[in-house]
């Protein structure tokens, strides 16, 4: 069965969840990582990395398209 995928091509796990390790590799992750203060992570306890829920990447990714802005910026 093919890997499903999400904004920025990238895997989705467990139907819920996106590697911040493969966001680390889009140009962008320090503009993601101002956004994502204060958004809640798991650790996976089988490999240890840190899982970012998906609808809070695909609110961002969302707005980031539509508007090149994030949820914490106020200009």
């Amino acid at each position: 069965m093919p890997l499903k995928t999400t904004y920025f091509g990238l895997p989705i796990l467990r139907g819920k969840y996106v590697r911040d390790d493969d966001i680390k590799a889009l140009p962008f992750y320090e503009f993601w990582s101002d956004s994502a203060r204060g958004i809640g992570c798991i650790g996976d306890p089988e490999t240890g990395e840190m899982l970012i829920p998906l609808r809070d990447w695909e609110k961002f990714s969302v707005r980031f398209i539509e508007t090149g802005r994030h949820r914490g910026m106020t200009a």
